[in-house]
């Protein structure tokens, strides 16, 4: 279970399903609908409104998000990428348009759809598996220090954000507490054999399809994204949660500038994380400032970040963007998207 701050440690639970609940993450509740010993597993998938940077959960929650993510996840894998395998369960009432969700609604009224999924159960292997067709994020400052990035040599002298021809497949270990560690893609395959070269292969793909879509249809950038499965997309798909959003417009004008490029997503409360000033020390006797540089891992750190302020521009900065980036890739308004494929008629 992640570590959450009592003031929003509830925000996603459903009561009367409480027994069921399995695991709470840093943004999702996930419970159980099947039973023991059944042979296709189903798990009812809450997205809350939490907001977390750095591993950590911020005592704040960002109105609309979970509904934002559950809704983009929905339209991805039933529209762009419908072709590739994924763990969305359909609904059986609607199934080329609506989810399971809406069927076990009639039933159970209290499951909030415009924040749930119901998803086949499956297994993810323990990797972050991270597409860029622009060169920047985490891998970056190792690039300006070797020319390596997850141990393939690229061209030296690359400009931040530069447009990669060939996705850049960068693998790091998934951590159920603590940061993800970046590795090679030989590890990752050493790893995972045949089953890891087929599941890159395809998820390369699609990220690639999902690229050009966005690019094409709504003049967005996907700078990059993690995707999550084994042979399956699973998971949330190109969320502002998993991916670099910015326009076709302001890449290119970054480009011309030197500098980095508005993002669509939470990007805005990791720039207010990184100046945060803490109480404590590092190994050297420097003071550490910025929430990334704190350990997750370590009870002062997690009470410290439980408890600070996030200024209300931070959190209206980014509501607004996950609006944006939802109604430009989806060319139309959220209200509009759930009422034609995850509510009921009655919920309208």
């Amino acid at each position: 279970m992640a570590s959450i701050p009592e003031s929003v440690k509830d925000s996603a639970i459903i009561p009367s399903l409480f027994e069921l609940l399995t695991h709470q993450g840093k943004v999702r509740e996930t419970y159980t609908l099947s039973k023991p010993g059944d042979s296709k597993p189903l798990l009812l998938v809450v997205a809350s409104d939490r907001l977390s940077i750095f591993d950590f959960v911020l005592p704040v929650e960002v109105p609309d998000k979970g509904e934002i993510l559950t809704a983009l996840t929905h339209f991805w894998m039933t529209t762009v990428l419908k072709d590739f395998p994924n763990h969305l369960e359909p609904s059986k009432i609607h199934p080329n348009t609506h989810n399971f969700a809406y069927d076990l609604s009639e039933k159970l009224p209290e499951i909030p759809l415009k924040r749930a999924l119901v998803v086949k159960k499956v297994t993810i292997p323990p990797f972050e598996m991270i597409f860029r067709h622009h060169l920047g994020g985490s891998v970056f400052k190792n690039y300006q220090k070797t020319g390596i990035v997850a141990g393939v040599k690229l061209e030296p002298n690359l400009q931040k954000w530069s447009f990669m021809p060939k996705p850049l497949f960068t693998p790091s270990t998934k951590a159920s507490v603590g940061h993800d560690v970046n590795i090679t893609v030989r590890s990752f395959f050493d790893q995972t054999g045949e089953a890891g070269h087929r599941t890159e292969k395809m998820f390369s793909k699609a990220y690639e399809e999902a690229y050009q879509y966005a690019l094409i249809k709504a003049g967005i950038r996907i700078l990059d994204t993690k995707i999550e499965g084994e042979g399956i997309i699973a998971d949330e798909i190109l969320t502002p949660d998993s991916s670099r959003f910015t326009t076709d417009e302001d890449w290119k004008l970054a480009m011309e500038e030197g500098r980095d490029p508005i993002f669509y997503d939470k990007e805005v409360a990791r720039v207010w994380g990184r100046q945060i000033v803490t109480p404590f020390i590092d190994k050297n006797g420097s003071p550490i400032i910025g929430i990334n540089n704190l350990d997750p891992e370590v009870n002062e750190h997690i009470d410290f970040v439980h408890n600070l302020k996030v200024p209300e521009e931070v959190i209206d900065t980014v509501q607004t963007r996950l609006h944006e980036i939802f109604e430009k890739l989806t060319n139309q308004s959220l209200k509009n998207y759930q009422n034609q494929f995850l509510l009921r008629a009655q919920s309208k």
